[in-house]
């Protein structure tokens, strides 16, 4: 079955805004993550990255900001909410997914074949590409990335840049279906 991260409906996304926001679900997180890393996207070349996901640490949970080869990106908290299709309204969210899935494409070196996908250690980030028929797994110290030091910093930062464009462009993060 194929599937698209921004075309698969939230668990509740029927409901009105105002029903969303009174309780975030954190049960969905684990959901949409398993979700975007099963996806298969049509139109994708043989062995083409279909899906990037990024995995860090924030104050109260885990974030995952996911990019697709379709121009989708989402961001999840597992503390429930997040932010879905935001590329069908702005442009450059859809320009920083497909720029993440470049880089992700370029690095695939720098990743492993995984059959399991955890949440990352305390100060780690995880990245995770799926090509449709596989997927790999990087890991990267946070300290690393930051200070660009890692090869994957780039990707990294990639990633942040959908997380601000979503933030510039819908404010800020919560049941945004």
């Amino acid at each position: 079955m194929e599937r698209s991260p921004e075309k698969i409906r939230a668990p509740g996304a029927g409901t009105s805004a105002a029903q969303r926001a009174q309780k975030a679900d954190p049960a969905v997180y684990s959901q949409m993550r398993r979700l975007a890393l099963e996806a298969q996207l049509p139109n994708v070349a043989h062995g083409g990255v279909h899906v990037v996901l990024m995995d860090w640490h924030a104050d109260k949970g885990t974030v995952t900001v996911v990019a697709a080869a379709d121009g989708s990106a989402s961001l999840y908290l597992s503390t429930g909410g997040g932010y879905f299709g935001g590329s069908e309204k702005a442009p450059a969210i859809r320009e920083a997914a497909l720029h993440a899935i470049a880089l992700a494409t370029s690095l695939r070196c720098h990743f492993e074949r995984t059959d399991a996908s955890p949440l990352p250690s305390l100060g780690d980030v995880t990245f995770y590409i799926n090509t449709g028929a596989r997927v790999s797994c990087a890991v990267a110290a946070e300290s690393r990335l930051r200070a660009g030091a890692d090869p994957l910093a780039g990707l990294s930062g990639a990633m942040q840049r959908i997380l601000t464009e979503y933030r510039l462009n819908l404010g800020r993060p919560g049941n945004k279906a």
